[in-house]
């Protein structure tokens, strides 16, 4: 619920950004999260996950510098983690500043730079007499690079990735007997040596807003 109600929260500010400034674009597409996990305590892991991207970028002044914000939901599938847990879901967010540039009126190359917070939640799914998680928060930068075409002055569609480096991961295992009525906290500690490499293509269909009209699509001339 907490994930979900964070979604919503994400999705209302991404709106919040693109409507206050002068030029907005809000996507919504599909992806694919490659994910390499590495620490001195959990070993090497890939995990690999479809998922759904949202994100938007916001101008103004008539500038090509603006602002951005990325954020996937992923849905793990493939996974080499040795041990009982599995994944269940997977949240990255990235906001920073934004640059876009017109190759002609219709398509324009944009790319983006911030920092990234990525969230991990893992289950222990063969004991049934203890249920535990694993909730695993890791920070540090990323970036984002793309085409976007305009098929109409509303509608485009979009292709890129996003890769991210993050070098501090936090690490919380959580226990209970009781269906979470009372938990336990197994582990509470920051990762040593801990590195955590994401590259995630995607493709995107999207709107453009123009404050200057008040509407969506480009303005009139």
């Amino acid at each position: 619920m907490k994930k979900l109600l964070l979604g919503f929260v994400l999705i209302f500010g991404i709106n919040a950004i693109a409507f206050s400034l002068e030029e907005g674009w809000i996507s919504l597409g599909a992806n694919w999260g490659n994910y390499f996990d590495r620490g001195s305590e959990l070993g090497s892991v890939y995990i690999g996950s479809p998922g759904i991207n949202l994100s938007s970028y916001a101008f103004w002044n008539q500038k090509n510098i603006g602002m951005f914000v990325s954020c996937d939901f992923f849905f793990p599938v493939v996974e080499n983690i040795e041990n009982n847990y599995k994944p269940i879901g997977q949240i990255d967010l990235m906001v920073g500043p934004g640059f876009k540039y017109a190759i002609n009126e219709a398509l324009k190359v944009y790319a983006g730079i911030g920092f990234d917070i990525n969230w991990l939640s893992l289950m222990d799914r063969i004991n049934e007499d203890e249920k535990t998680t694993d909730t695993r928060k890791a920070f540090g930068i990323g970036g984002d690079i793309g085409l976007k075409y305009d098929l109409t002055d509303l509608f485009y569609i979009n292709v890129g990735t996003t890769v991210t480096y993050n070098f501090a991961g936090y690490q919380l295992v959580r226990s209970t007997a009781d269906n979470w009525t009372n938990t336990k906290t197994e582990t509470s500690r920051w990762i040593h040596n801990y590195s955590l490499i994401g590259i995630k293509p995607y493709i995107a269909i999207g709107f453009n807003y123009y404050q200057e009209k008040v509407h969506w699509g480009k303005p009139s001339t």
